[in-house]
């Protein structure tokens, strides 16, 4: 198969913030960069329409059903198209011969893998078949959205508290601009805004959904029906009793069962923002109150939509 080479952009945007993008998503570097940065990500390739072609690299950030990819070999940037047709898959077998397939919510940043395609209409190379290695699905365990966000505050906020990290983060994500650093791993999530959200909660050392807990999202689901162009951000988070070990593999769980009931009823995997478990962080409650404790632990379920689409309805109404 023959594979043109693309034609190739430069935008203003120097090429050491480039490769420090994109380090700042590989297994071997800490993961801390500005906001700033992030929005500046372009992709630097363009593809013509039905062109076919290939890129080889890690994933720098990913909003819903596009991703940027850095070609490791020229550090250029590619937007990759994911769509219902896309073959996401793993080598397997005892000589890596046979092909697994892989779902979707593996593709995050960090991820080192191949991706093959043809042009868009818009420039981007729409993937036909997704690539990696089971050992490169390591990076994406290794790299948290919530490791991100207290890694950074911490850099930031040294000689502060705890108590002043996580009140701070909050005041940020009320003013949506923390939305960017919580999520650092997805392309301008500051340019949506939250059109609903809602709650579960679960019981002591617990990771099952309540029936509670299930009509909760059944009407998040239901006001969902019929929404274009939207996301959905998951982060599960637990009190502080036990290990904090313990309870950062105990809100994964529940931010697992939460992604997999809203799969089981129609909900993409792809439209899911990175769902991520963060532990104690973040209480919602006083954790040295029963009721505190309850009350964190939960997991915060939000829906999501472009500025664009949201002042559109508000100006049809």
């Amino acid at each position: 198969m023959t594979h043109h080479t693309p034609h190739v952009i430069r935008h203003q945007v120097s090429r050491s913030a480039l490769v420090a993008l994109a380090y700042a998503f590989t297994a071997t570097l800490a993961i801390s960069f500005p906001v700033a940065a992030q929005v500046a990500a372009q992709p630097t390739v363009r593809w013509e329409p039905e062109q076919k072609g290939k890129v080889e690299g890690p994933i720098m950030l990913r909003e819903g059903d596009r991703m940027l990819v850095r070609q490791e070999s020229s550090n250029d940037v590619t937007a990759v198209l994911l769509t219902d047709d896309t073959k996401i898959e793993s080598p397997s077998g005892l000589f890596n011969i046979d092909r697994k397939r892989q779902d979707v919510s593996l593709l995050v940043p960090g991820l080192y893998l191949k991706v093959r395609g043809r042009g868009g209409p818009n420039g981007e190379l729409i993937a036909t078949r997704i690539s990696f290695h089971k050992g490169a699905v390591k990076v994406q365990n290794s790299i948290s959205a919530g490791e991100v966000e207290l890694r950074k505050e911490q850099a930031a906020n040294a000689a502060q508290t705890q108590a002043n990290l996580e009140a701070i983060s909050l005041a940020t994500a009320r003013a949506r601009d923390s939305m960017a650093a919580f999520t650092s791993r997805i392309a301008n999530l500051d340019s949506y805004v939250t059109k609903f959200e809602g709650t579960v909660y679960f019981a002591t050392g617990s990771f099952a959904l309540t029936n509670e807990a299930k009509q909760t999202l059944d009407g998040l689901i239901s006001q969902g029906t019929g929404l274009k162009g939207f996301l959905v951000e998951v982060a599960g988070y637990t009190d502080n009793t036990g290990a904090a070990e313990l309870n950062q593999l105990l809100s994964t769980r529940r931010t697992n069962a939460v992604v997999q009931y809203l799969a089981e009823h129609n909900v993409p995997l792809r439209r899911i923002v990175n769902p991520t478990g963060l532990g104690e962080s973040k209480p919602a409650g006083d954790n040295s109150t029963a009721e505190g404790r309850a009350m964190n632990r939960r997991v915060d379920v939000k829906v999501l939509i472009n500025k664009g689409i949201a002042e559109a309805d508000s100006t049809s109404r």
